[in-house]
């Protein structure tokens, strides 16, 4: 049997639900509205303990190399800054704050993918991040978190703690602290695919709300109609950075094509 073209059978998908809908009770159209928050918020929840996952990581790694605190560090889009993904320092995760790729010392351990301890690190980052996490660094050490060729991020730890407070990390704890970070990187991975996935299904849900006319969940929709055009273009050329060379043309290529795709879907639906 022929299958229709992917607009053509949205098309017929649409049509059907709405000839559902105006056939449901309005009790029935509560209970779909309970099943898509409940679909939601086990999104969020999932999402939500991939971070734990990650924090908890950084917690161990401070444990086995006497570290005060420490941090998981990722690139913006266009890999010009650094901004904290999870941190021990709720101030550093709960805030905006980013660090020039170019002018600190996570951003050399970034680009040059070189892990680096130091002393009374002098950068424009370290006294920013300083500033808003209220503490001194005296010492610290950063690691690249790599696959390969993919450098996820950085993990940065500070400071020292009990016995070794006074003393600089060595060179043992770099090597430990290297090991742990091809251990973030797998960590990472399983990070950005639950971020897809529920990003994904995000978007799903807010196509079901608006072809529902679920209106108490009508923000979600709303707030689809620019994600549903850009989200998962955007996604895709985020991840395509970290790609070698065709891997990334490839996928640059895919991200052109939605993007060209939700327009016209857009405009097609206009006319309507």
């Amino acid at each position: 049997m022929l299958m229709g073209s992917y607009p053509e059978v949205q098309e017929k998908k649409t049509n059907r639900r709405a000839l559902f809908c105006r056939l449901c009770s309005i009790p029935l159209m509560s209970d779909f509205a309970t099943a898509l928050k409940r679909i939601h918020k086990h999104g969020d929840g999932i999402l939500l303990d991939a971070a734990e996952m990650l924090r908890q990581l950084v917690k161990d790694t401070c444990e086995a190399i006497s570290a005060s605190e420490g941090s998981i560090l990722i690139p913006s889009d266009d890999q010009t800054e650094l901004r904290f993904l999870v941190s021990m320092n709720p101030a550093l995760e709960g805030s905006d704050i980013t660090v020039s790729v170019s002018r600190s010392v996570s951003g050399y351990v970034f680009s040059s993918r070189q892990a680096m301890a130091k002393v009374h690190p002098e950068s424009p980052g370290v006294s920013k991040v300083d500033e808003v996490a209220q503490i001194e660094t005296q010492f610290l050490l950063a690691v690249p978190i790599i696959d390969d060729d993919r450098v996820y991020g950085v993990a940065t730890f500070v400071n020292r703690c009990g016995e070794a407070s006074e003393t600089p990390f060595s060179i043992q704890d770099l090597k430990a602290a290297q090991g742990f970070g091809e251990i973030y990187a797998t960590a990472m991975k399983l990070y950005r695919k639950i971020e897809f996935s529920t990003s994904v299904a995000e978007l799903e849900i807010a196509e079901h709300v608006s072809e529902f006319g679920l209106e108490e969940m009508g923000g979600l929709a709303r707030a689809s109609e620019v994600a549903h055009k850009f989200r998962i273009p955007a996604l895709i050329a985020e991840k395509s950075l970290s790609l070698p060379e065709k891997e990334r043309e490839m996928l640059s290529r895919m991200a052109d094509l939605l993007g060209e795709f939700a327009e016209e879907e857009e405009d097609r639906h206009e006319d309507i």
